[in-house]
């Protein structure tokens, strides 16, 4: 890869400090972009029943506060693609084979994201919003641990793909001629993105490790992640002398 010319950089809009050197949408973007568009896609056909009077519809609508966090899951990790693409602009080899690693595995898991917040919902509400698919569906407990291993195996891997997608950033440091700003930005993005996947495989050997009636304790270790990340970037931002944009 050629390093980027001044000229070009400076050609570049900045937004919060940051050079967007990868504005303009290349194929491999478009086909993300779509692909994430269709995973939202499939969280809405995974409701198979047209209501047909209002109190089916009403039934249905116990379903909306696990559609919203299914999606917000998936829309975190299409923006964290996505902002990392305005920002790099890498439509290097790796980058096209993390791009459609990253497509795959949000593909592959969209019902597991769905189910498991359904579950998390049915928790929480104690039976109020969601509806009881693990009691009609035929799940027993030993299946409903498993779907925790699986749904923590599932962010392991999208989180480590993201965290590869900013080492391979790093890679290019010379060539994207990244200040000391950006390299702090990309460091910062990495620990955040390891707290989730620290937190995923905690979660993961709680389940492995619970009996059915206490498996809910492996859910519980994800809302520790709105204390733990804020934590770490507070952190890593306060020790670091690189932490303000660029101006």
């Amino acid at each position: 890869m050629d390093t980027l010319s001044q000229k070009f950089l400076d050609s570049c809009r900045q937004e919060d400090g940051k050079v967007l050197r990868g504005e303009s949408m290349t194929r491999i973007e478009t086909f993300v972009d779509a692909a994430f568009a269709f995973s939202f896609t499939m969280l809405v056909i995974s409701i198979d029943v047209i209501p047909q009077n209002p109190q089916e519809l009403l039934e249905l609508s116990r379903d909306i506060p696990a559609f919203l966090l299914s999606a917000t899951i998936i829309g975190s990790i299409w923006l964290a693609h996505s902002n990392w693409s305005r920002i790099f602009g890498l439509q290097d080899k790796l980058t096209v084979a993390l791009s459609l690693a990253l497509v795959m595995l949000v593909l592959i898991f969209v019902y597991p994201i769905k189910l498991m917040v359904q579950a998390t919902v049915i928790y929480l509400s104690d039976g109020a919003l969601g509806t009881d698919i693990f009691s009609s569906g035929g799940w027993d407990n030993n299946e409903v641990v498993s779907l925790f291993v699986y749904f923590g195996l599932g962010l392991l891997a999208l989180s480590l793909l993201i965290i590869s997608f900013y080492v391979n950033s790093l890679r290019y440091r010379r060539e994207l001629c990244l200040s000391n700003y950006k390299v702090f930005y990309c460091n910062r993005a990495i620990y955040t993105w390891l707290t989730l996947s620290v937190t995923s495989v905690i979660s993961g050997f709680i389940a492995l490790n619970s009996d059915a009636d206490n498996v809910a304790r492996s859910g519980n270790a994800y809302t520790t992640l709105f204390f733990t990340i804020p934590l770490v970037r507070h952190f890593y931002g306060r020790n670091n002398s690189h932490n303000k944009p660029d101006t």
